[in-house]
């Protein structure tokens, strides 16, 4: 059975690229989103879509390496990750992020054998249970319906 969210987006009255987001659940909290000052109207206040897009592959694997370590009744102590993402032109000459390379660093206070083989173990396998990562590599469906609306 699928399931489904809902993200809301509004323009915040004053500014020409700075958006507020609203998401389906009322205890989550509201995020700004906004762009560069080399984009007209953009201020850089808050972070863009790329880094955010960034941000949500690097928490996603992330969690599922800590997910497949918990399964394997082996958590790790702490987990720090870091993407970088790259921005290039595509061949129509559009703005694209052609990449984003993820470092986790899975630590733990000890590294025995048991660690050193449930992590290998996870390893090879948290990738498919991230929800982001893996949907961008597969290609997801996207469809816009644009509509146009008197104030």
């Amino acid at each position: 059975m699928d399931r489904q969210f809902k993200v809301s987006m509004e323009l915040v009255e004053g500014t020409q690229m700075q958006f507020l987001t609203t998401f389906d659940q009322d205890h989550f909290p509201k995020l700004m989103f906004d762009e560069p000052e080399s984009v007209p109207g953009g201020q850089n206040e808050f972070p863009n879509a790329s880094r955010v897009l960034a941000a949500s592959m690097a928490n996603c694997l992330s969690a599922s390496m800590m997910f497949c370590l918990i399964k394997s009744r082996m958590p790790a102590d702490q987990i720090k990750t870091e993407a970088v993402g790259t921005i290039s032109r595509s061949e129509q000459g559009f703005w694209r992020v052609s990449k984003v390379d993820v470092k986790l660093h899975v630590k733990y206070g000890e590294l025995d054998d048991k660690v050193r083989k449930k992590f290998e173990f996870c390893k090879e396998r948290f990738f498919n249970y991230c929800i982001v990562s893996a949907s961008i590599k597969e290609g997801i469906e996207i469809n816009v319906d644009t509509i146009l609306e008197q104030l």
